[in-house]
């Protein structure tokens, strides 16, 4: 996205292109270096088995290994009953989480009475950028999420 946002800017501005390919430049260079140091950081979270409050984390999920056993939501954005979540509590038994992820936007309700009924923690995600006090821009976001499940996974 950044390529195709910084060639966009250099066509309707051509007058500054030099300073839109220099700012693109910079940013890949950061870019590249944070997602090295974000893979190694995040080696210990391959395979941690999560459930979700709500199916939101798709490509967190895919690029960290995670491995969802349980979405607290009978349906996409219907809020699970006491019995649905008694339920999951259940088939945590047999197929453990170490972890429920929720978004910082999400009623934690449901997320909190699972951690405590099921004895595991729970992590509101930033879920983007301004979703936490950490995560005041891309690289605070990606910084702050791969923290907060960091803490839960050892």
């Amino acid at each position: 996205m950044a390529q195709a946002l910084g060639a966009r800017l250099a066509e309707i501005d051509p007058a500054h292109a030099a300073a839109y390919q220099t700012r693109l430049a910079d940013f890949n260079t950061r870019w590249n270096a944070a997602m090295t140091r974000w893979q190694a950081q995040a080696a210990p979270l391959k395979g941690l088995p999560i459930a979700v409050q709500h199916e939101g984390f798709p490509y967190m999920e895919n690029w960290l290994g995670l491995k969802q056993v349980a979405v607290l939501e009978p349906k996409p954005g219907v809020a699970p009953s006491i019995g649905h979540l008694a339920e999951i509590v259940a088939q945590l038994k047999t197929t453990p989480a170490r972890v429920v992820i929720r978004a910082a936007y999400q009623d934690p309700r449901p997320s909190e009475w699972l951690g405590q009924h099921a004895g595991i923690p729970v992590v509101a995600m930033p879920f983007t950028v301004g979703g936490s006090d950490r995560a005041k821009d891309l690289f605070g976001l990606f910084d702050d999420s791969v923290a907060q499940l960091l803490k839960v996974a050892r």
